[in-house]
């Protein structure tokens, strides 16, 4: 591939993992490890981009939403009478994607030069840009698919 004059579609992966915006967040974390990838673009229920989800934002939420029960904290909770020693009921988390997603879109046309891609990725600190055409999703660009470019000019669909 000459990268020098390369697009957008010519290095695109055409098969997307979109999730909705409803999906839990633990729901995502399973799906990011079921199919290896660190995030994903969001839709709501029309299927409309609304943002991007990562395996930094799960981190974050995790971080900031720490549900875990200090264990001098275990009687203290109703929910936990009558439970035999040493058990205790968790309050699962049940947030969800569009929660702990980012609202903004880094996106480029299909015509776009693969050179402003990383531009775009540099400049805005991200690890993925979407492929679009007309505004529809076609496709998406990872900061590995460039790397995988530059390091053994192969590319994968």
């Amino acid at each position: 591939m000459n990268l020098k004059n390369a697009k957008a579609k010519d290095l695109m992966r055409r098969r997307v993992v979109c999730v909705r915006e409803d999906l839990l967040v633990m729901e995502l974390a399973r799906l990011f490890d079921d199919k290896g990838i660190s995030g994903a673009p969001v839709v709501d229920r029309a299927g409309k981009l609304v943002g991007v989800v990562s395996k930094t934002d799960l981190v974050h939420h995790q971080r900031s939403g720490d549900r875990r029960i200090a264990r001098s904290d275990y009687f203290r909770f109703p929910e936990n009478e009558g439970l035999p020693a040493g058990f205790h009921l968790e309050s699962p988390d049940r947030s969800r994607v569009k929660e702990i997603m980012t609202p903004a879109v880094i996106a480029a046309e299909e015509n776009a030069p693969v050179a402003a891609i990383a531009d775009a990725m540099l400049a805005n600190h991200v690890h993925r840009v979407l492929v679009t055409r007309r505004g529809k999703l076609k496709g998406i660009i990872t900061a590995m698919d460039l790397l995988r470019v530059f390091g053994t000019g192969k590319r994968r669909r």
